[in-house]
């Protein structure tokens, strides 16, 4: 019964989340009442009976629950505020921890900074505070990057934790003001562990044992870290149900056979249960204490304590009491993608046919069919969330994790135990970093095999075909059925693949996608003879705008770019290029050459070039002011600078500004243009109005001038900037000018990216 109400409050939370519901407190109210009733009568009718309507309470009581999205970070600047750390995550470049605000003021206008806000801040060069610690401290506040767009890849994932990031204004003012006696200790013998390892080992061995013993996965390099993940390993390096219950199994079998021979008048074996109650938290605490190892700690305590209690201990139900268990207090657990993944990971295993034990073929054909299992029964939220799935992890479960979890795991927590008598360590760190290299070098013996490219992020209609798919190959007994299901799903994909191209493809029709890259602009145009169009890129680098580009570019299958315009030598406008060369085909670049001219061995000329390498073609003003082009009746035209920028304006006063004009619609992009240019161009007569105007520079003051407004008419205006950005843009006064005009403005920092197209004659809004 447990498996079945723990399966309807998971759906609940999980459905709850995308939905968020206004009437939430009905439903608790419903699902109370309910479980009241049962609880009251049901138990005439047996327990079987009711396990559906309790389930259905449950999925009720979910939904009720679900964690709403929180409010955007609005605090900016420097704040003196006091903190509750929450997670702290050690990492070869910098820690990185994760506070909650207790109370505090920005120290420039005294706006109190809201209680509960989620802070991340980035340690480099100090330690950092101890877990569950209260800090003093002064930091430099600004909002966390969330992108949002339509897409036909729509986020299912729990609500974003929001918050800002925080920078030190000076890191030796943090004060540690409060800490929990045990955090502290932990934190202690933790830290010992940890300078352990970093001193008597080898950098690479010191990463992996330290991921594997203290939880610090951030220890491991980048690219190693990429790797392991990519050959479907990445559960082994992360403290997680394997190494909890090697090192709480290893605890209790010990000693049940130390106290097996002592006359003590209790059964040892209960005995060695209750201990390895405490002793399996304990170690969740000091591995880290992330949500991974709190469920399998908490999975295997309760099921020490039913051997306590002389009860056999059920795998369905202890998973399912976990999870309620850790999801109760905090459903925003229960979202997560590495909680779900477990749950549904144990259910296949728990679900597998039972193979009677026998010879060495027989154990290996049983750990080939759980490793199929989990991979199949995983396959829908790998692929959805993170865009790929390693099927090389069927193999490498099988080949490398006995190997991992019987010889690497131990050592490296041998080696912690022994840190502190040098002779016995010397021998373990030695035996430690032969394994650890054999361990790396099959990893990277695999790399080869796997995927170079991304699988195609799925629809709606295809996550449920994978969905359906995947359990039928559970569900299947012979090789026959497995086929046929297989073939049947890869039909169906290609079907729902090509009705997705011609949707989001379309012809006969101009869609503008004014994507929401934060602080910049980037603009995907589907001209109506099927060819693709971007105005400007966003920036690049780290910043969440490349991957959300990219990630709208595969979910609307596009693996071509016909015209790249960049407006001008800005990084917020032309960083994003770096992304996309050798990813994506790109046809032709426009761009206005100012600063390929100014800065021949820059950032730009740089890219151009590889960009040329790959195939595309430079066009600059003096030739794209030359006529109109056209795309399937959609006319494209250059406005400025023409015949070619002045050297003696600035970037921004050179942006290229393009008319874009179907029927009887028409677009006006403008760049960063601002108000002197903007005069010039409308003294030109080369300007028309326009039904849909980007607003230049991300709105701010210094753009979008009265008579720019007068001249263009726009009835819709769509603004480009970043949440909480440190230029306050857009600002009040291009807003008021812009609706005293009668234009209906679009923010991309407030409700994520618009898009609108037209037939030529009617507009339609999408956001």
């Amino acid at each position: 019964m447990l498996a079945w109400i723990a399966t309807g409050w998971l759906g609940g939370l999980f459905l709850g989340a995308q939905w968020q519901p206004s009437w939430g407190p009905l439903f608790v109210g419903w699902g109370l009442a309910g479980s009241l009733l049962i609880a009251a009568h049901g138990g005439q009718l047996g327990a079987r009976l009711w396990a559906g309507p309790l389930a259905v309470l449950a999925f009720c009581c979910g939904l009720g629950v679900a964690p709403s999205r929180p409010p955007p970070c609005l605090a900016r600047g420097e704040a003196r505020l006091s903190a509750r750390v929450e997670s702290v995550r050690h990492g070869s470049e910098g820690d990185r921890i994760r506070m909650r605000v207790l109370q505090g003021r920005l120290l420039d206008s005294g706006q109190a900074v809201p209680r509960g806000l989620r802070l991340t801040a980035q340690v480099v060069g100090a330690a950092p505070p101890p877990l569950k610690s209260t800090v003093v401290v002064e930091a430099e506040l600004r909002p966390r990057t969330e992108l949002r767009n339509p897409s036909p890849h729509p986020r299912l994932s729990p609500p974003r934790r929001g918050g800002c990031w925080a920078r030190w204004v000076d890191p030796a003012a943090l004060a540690v003001v409060a800490v929990p006696r045990w955090e502290a200790r932990i934190d202690r013998a933790r830290a010992v562990v940890r300078a352990g390892m970093d001193d008597g080992l080898a950098p690479e061995v010191a990463g992996v044992a330290r991921a594997l013993v203290l939880g610090d996965g951030a220890a491991l390099g980048y690219e190693q870290r990429k790797k392991i993940a990519a050959v479907g390993l990445a559960h082994l390096f992360a403290v997680s149900g394997l190494h909890i219950a090697l090192v709480s199994g290893t605890l209790v079998r010990s000693m049940h056979w130390l106290l097996r021979g002592l006359a003590l008048g209790f059964d040892p074996r209960r005995l060695a249960a209750a201990v390895g109650i405490p002793l399996t938290l304990l170690h969740a605490l000091f591995a880290g204490g992330s949500p991974s190892a709190w469920r399998a700690a908490i999975t295997a305590a309760l099921a020490w304590c039913l051997v306590v209690l002389d009860r056999r201990p059920s795998a369905t139900a202890v998973t399912a009491g976990a999870a309620l268990l850790l999801s109760a207090p905090d459903p925003g657990m229960a979202l997560r993608p590495a909680f779900l993944l477990s749950i549904v990971a144990t259910a296949s295993i728990l679900s597998a046919p039972r193979i009677s034990p026998g010879t060495r073929w027989r154990r290996l054909r049983s750990s080939a069919i759980i490793s199929a299992r989990t991979l199949v029964a995983t396959t829908p939220m790998v692929w959805w969330w993170f865009g790929g799935v390693p099927l090389i992890g069927w193999l490498t479960n099988i080949v490398v994790l006995p190997f991992g979890s019987l010889v690497v795991i131990p050592l490296a927590h041998l080696f912690a135990l022994t840190a502190s008598m040098p002779a016995v360590a010397d021998l373990v760190g030695t035996a430690l970093t032969v394994a650890v290299h054999i361990l790396l070098s099959i990893c990277d013996a695999f790399v080869p095999l796997t995927l170079t490219r991304r699988l195609p992020p799925p629809d709606v209609a295809q996550g449920l075909l994978i969905v359906v798919a995947c359990l039928l190959l559970l569900l299947s007994r012979t090789w026959q059925q497995r086929i046929a299901v297989l073939a049947s799903a890869a039909l169906l994909w290609l079907a729902t693949d090509q009705l997705l191209i011609a949707r989001e493809q379309p012809r006969d029709l101009l869609r503008v996608s004014y994507v929401d890259v934060g602080q910049g602009d980037a603009t995907l145009i589907d001209l109506p003879d099927g060819q693709l169009a971007l105005v400007d890129t966003g920036q690049g680098g780290r910043h969440p705008a490349a991957r959300e580009l990219r990630a709208l570019l595969d979910a609307r299958r596009r693996v071509r770019i016909d015209l790249l315009v960049i407006t001008h030598g800005h990084p917020d406008h032309y960083g994003g290029l770096r992304d996309l060369i050798g990813e994506i085909e790109i046809g032709e670049i426009w761009l206005n050459g100012q600063l390929v001219t100014e800065e021949r061995d820059g950032a730009m000329a740089e890219l151009l070039s590889s960009a040329m390498a790959q195939g595309s073609r430079l066009r600059f003003t003096p030739e794209l002011c030359d006529g109109t082009r056209h795309f399937g009746g959609a006319e494209l035209e250059v406005l400025w600078p023409c015949p070619r920028y002045d050297p003696a304006l600035g970037l921004n006063d050179n942006s290229i500004a393009l008319r874009l004009a179907y029927g009887r619609r028409s677009f006006l992009f403008t760049g960063d243009l601002e108000h002197e240019s903007e005069r010039a161009l409308v003294r030109s007569g080369r300007l028309q109005p326009a039904d849909v105007l980007q607003v230049g520079h991300h709105g701010s003051q210094t753009s979008t001038s009265p008579v720019l407004v007068a001249a263009v008419r726009p009835s819709f205006a769509v603004i480009s900037c970043g949440a909480g950005n440190r230029y306050g843009h857009p600002s009040p006064s291009v807003i008021a000018r812009l609706r005293e005009a009668g234009a209906s403005v679009f923010r991309t920092d407030l409700r994520g990216g618009v898009i609108i197209a037209t037939d030529g004659e009617q507009l339609e809004i999408r956001r």
